[in-house]
């Protein structure tokens, strides 16, 4: 006989689709706000892509919390809110990495932050090329869209409620 299921852990099924729903809500809202505000910078399907895949993650990530900490809603929230807060100021705070790297989906809103956090420790080195700075508000609301869209779909849509 196995032993039951704890009804609060979130299958990796689940999660997965949460994050897939999450992830598409939060590249559409961050392509509406690229064209509300009339910015090229970021492009939109790279946007899009990187809302996406970090909804994706956001649901895995749900997953596992439901299994290691006794409220995964408010570890969630904790950690998009603490990643979208590190990623907008690295793109803020630090020049490009001097070299990019390319994977088959653009994905530059995911990889970028975190080989500047690379760079910082010593695993690769920074460029001289910034961000432009007239377009980081509409950069950041995009991390920030993210990290909500994360937070409220992915427990409601994963089953899971407190």
């Amino acid at each position: 006989m196995t032993p039951a299921r704890d009804a609060r852990v979130v299958g990796w099924g689940r999660g997965l689709l949460a994050g897939i729903g999450a992830g598409l809500v939060a590249g559409v809202a961050c392509v509406l706000l690229a064209r509300v505000t009339h910015t090229r910078i970021p492009p939109v399907q790279p946007s899009f892509d990187s809302a996406f895949v970090g909804g994706i993650l956001g649901g895995l990530a749900f997953a596992v919390w439901s299994r290691v900490v006794g409220r995964p809603v408010m570890a969630l929230w904790v950690t998009t809110l603490v990643l979208a807060t590190a990623i907008s100021i690295a793109v803020a705070a630090l020049p490009f990495p001097a070299v990019r790297v390319q994977l088959p989906i653009p994905i530059p809103g995911l990889l970028v932050p975190f080989q500047q956090f690379g760079a910082l420790v010593g695993l690769g080195r920074f460029g001289t090329a910034r961000f432009p700075a007239q377009f980081l508000p509409v950069t950041i609301g995009m991390h920030y869209l993210t990290a909500v869209a994360v937070g409220l779909l992915v427990p409601r849509w994963s089953g899971r409620r407190a």
